[in-house]
């Protein structure tokens, strides 16, 4: 009895040792700064993005409690030149953009219209926000801090989250698809005129524009408010030069009145 004892004692280590041997640790998790180099690869890679000079899209916009649906077009290019077109029914026509040197904003009511002049560097301003593949493809320039929390799922597709600190203290909860590497969306929380809310951003759709991957379409949810933008067309070919002009009915300042305003 004595003798057996030992035996089962060796057997059950025994056991026990194979059983670990036979499941592994799991591996571990990709640092944050691994995740984002897949999906700058994932999307085309660092030198594809450098060489895009010059953007455009147009497409449809539907805001929440509307019927109706609006229209979009834009266009980017190297030099702080810009342009952002929005039409929405019984809104008006609003444009503002920039030739490089002068930024501009004009409003269209009816038929009356209203343009002035704008800081280059609220242009600037504006055209980050509105540029959703600049915001997408400027995460390795714009993140402070990334780091992985760990797999978790977004909108049911398993997913690496992020924790991301950006250049203005943002938190933002960044979440890469686990197969694909490609951006599913991002959560944060904004503050606006009614306190702090929820934000929720989707990019879906992903198809090949020229040597990129990039998503036509975006949802964002803000305090249970949905908004959509559905491109229809994304190139990155040239854009011509006259499509940054100034509007008729701007003022061109002398070159002593563009150095006041941007002093």
């Amino acid at each position: 009895m004595h003798l057996i004892r030992p035996t089962l004692a060796s057997l059950i280590v025994a056991t026990t040792i194979m059983a670990a041997e036979n499941h592994p640790k799991p591996a571990p998790l990709p640092q944050g700064t691994v995740l984002l180099q897949r999906f700058i690869r994932a999307v085309g890679g660092e030198a594809a993005i450098r060489d895009v000079q010059s953007m455009s899209a147009s497409g449809q916009i539907h805001l929440p409690g509307s019927e109706e649906t609006g229209q979009f077009s834009w266009a980017v290019a190297d030099g702080g030149r810009c342009v952002f077109d929005l039409t929405f029914p019984n809104l008006g026509h609003s444009t503002y953009g920039s030739d490089g040197t002068i930024g501009w904003e004009s409003l269209k009511l009816g038929d009356t219209e209203t343009v002035r002049e704008v800081a280059t560097s609220t242009i600037e301003s504006r055209r980050r926000r509105s540029n959703w593949f600049e915001l997408a493809l400027t995460l390795p320039a714009r993140a402070r801090t990334f780091d992985t929390i760990g797999l978790s799922t977004f909108d049911g597709c398993s997913a690496f989250e992020i924790r991301m600190v950006d250049d203005t203290d943002r938190v933002h909860h960044v979440f890469f698809d686990a197969t694909t590497h490609l951006l599913l969306g991002v959560r944060l929380i904004e503050r606006g005129p009614l306190g702090l809310a929820d934000v929720t951003i989707r990019f879906t759709d992903w198809k090949p524009v020229g040597s990129l991957l990039l998503f036509h379409a975006v949802s964002i949810d803000h305090a249970n408010v949905h908004m959509r933008l559905q491109f229809e067309h994304v190139s990155l070919q040239d854009v011509p030069i006259t499509r940054f002009a100034l509007p008729i009915g701007l003022n061109t300042p002398t070159p002593a009145e563009q150095k006041a305003t941007h002093d």
